[in-house]
């Protein structure tokens, strides 16, 4: 593996590397769903906030756009079609343009200074141009692009082969025969008797605890929160309460996630924004857990911020489930359905990451 102090650092003006352009919003009312990438100042998912179908001056690809605002500082390449809000700035970099392993390996340089910013000291474009990164240089004196891309191409080889193992080894659990045989969703549904049942009447539900940011401290213990994002994790403690609970569905009933449930199979601890889900009739299983998920999610469209999806209601809504002939939940089809979309889902990732460079 390539090593990072192979070669000498020097500091670098981001302005030396290319030009910085601001953003332009789209706001709410104008926004059109779509699929061309939103960029907006956040932390997860590449930055993309909404994917639309507005265009404007923005409409770029193959650039690094970092936040000015929000998560200030942080940064993330771009190679795709996309547009990019106001509370971002863009970088093309001008000997490396569209370059995806160097674009990567800038954008991580980038984020390294994100330390130096906050809400009350914003990266704007005077800033920004200003601002200085770490990168290696060559002998001539040079930003070591051809590094940059070696290094990033060994990085991502490295992790496909352990994503690859990784998959395929839960193929293996997933399916003993090896029949990959592709699954007719629908037919699959039809073919069972679907009738609604009162949450309270599947789950035992078990209530989380309250702990603020500042009496925690941190560790390597998820804490659950009512997010929309992570799986639910709002952040990693060391402290342990009586919500300390795994092999559960948590169920949001407040916050952006509220109805939004995640299945946590390892050790955690929950907020009070959080319900922990148990089956009453059936032991605890992954594909049961995660088609509850989506079941329950299917109501989120009664809840809002002045109708919350508190404790009472959260009991008393009803979800469709299948069912067997005597009427009551068909917990094997749950878990086959579960476990054949799962492993659906395993083939394409495998697939997609095999024709992947």
């Amino acid at each position: 593996m390539m090593r990072l102090d192979d070669r000498e650092w020097k500091p670098c003006r981001l302005s030396s590397l290319g030009k910085v352009e601001s953003g332009r919003d789209i706001y709410a009312l104008e926004r059109v769903d779509g699929d061309i990438p939103y960029i907006t100042s956040g932390s997860q998912n590449n930055g993309i906030g909404y994917f639309v179908d507005n265009k404007n001056d923005t409409y770029d690809k193959g650039y690094i756009a970092f936040n000015r605002n929000g998560a200030v500082g942080l940064a993330f390449y771009h190679p795709y079609w996309s547009v990019m809000g106001n509370d971002c700035r863009k970088l093309h970099l001008s000997e490396a343009n569209e370059n995806i392993y160097v674009g990567l390996f800038v954008a991580t340089a980038i984020s390294m200074q994100s330390k130096s910013f906050s809400y009350s000291r914003k990266l704007g474009t005077g800033r920004a141009n200003k601002l200085q990164i770490m990168l290696p240089f060559t002998d001539a004196g040079e930003p070591d692009y051809q590094f940059m891309e070696d290094y990033i191409r060994e990085l991502m080889a490295e992790k496909k082969k352990q994503y690859q193992g990784y998959v395929k080894q839960r193929i293996a659990e997933l399916c003993d025969d090896h029949d990959y045989q592709q699954v007719d969703w629908k037919s699959m549904i039809d073919s069972h008797e679907w009738e609604p049942f009162q949450i309270d009447t599947i789950f035992n539900i078990l209530p989380g605890k309250r702990l603020v940011a500042a009496d925690s401290s941190p560790g390597d213990r998820p804490f659950i929160g009512a997010l929309d994002n992570s799986n639910g994790v709002a952040r990693f403690v060391s402290d342990k309460n009586e919500s300390l609970d795994k092999n559960v569905l948590g169920v949001n009933y407040n916050g952006n996630g509220m109805v939004i449930g995640f299945y946590h199979p390892y050790e955690c601890i929950f907020s009070d924004d959080v319900k922990r889900f148990h089956l009453k009739d059936r032991e605890d299983d992954q594909f049961v857990l995660l088609f509850m998920k989506t079941a329950i999610l299917m109501q989120k469209h009664k809840f809002g911020y002045l109708y919350k999806f508190n404790a009472d209601r959260m009991a008393h809504t009803s979800i469709m489930l299948p069912v067997i002939s005597t009427g009551k939940p068909d917990y094997d089809f749950m878990e086959s359905f579960g476990r054949k979309m799962m492993l659906q889902k395993y083939q394409q990732y495998l697939g997609y990451i095999d024709t992947t460079t």
